[in-house]
């Protein structure tokens, strides 16, 4: 009876995993398509790890440091 209920619940967990498996790989071969739309609650994300956060941070560095040499410019140019 022991090694019946045990080899059930092994037989489960054997399943799941293998399942998930199949969906990841399944889901890493499928690409989006190129026009892609980002739904609206990805605009308000909160995450910082996100690809998509993570290019827009380097993009509003780039657009700082522009900022500041204009500054830094013109600074330079008030004093002389």
């Amino acid at each position: 009876m022991f090694l019946v209920a045990f080899w059930q619940q092994a037989l489960i967990i054997a399943g799941v995993v293998i399942v998930f498996l199949i969906v990841s790989y399944l889901n890493a071969k499928t690409k989006p398509k190129k026009p892609v739309d980002l739904p609206e609650k990805c605009q308000f994300c909160p995450s910082k790890t996100c690809v998509l956060k993570i290019t827009d941070v380097e993009k509003k560095r780039e657009e700082l440091t522009e900022y500041l040499k204009q500054c830094e410019d013109e600074d330079e140019s008030e004093k002389n």
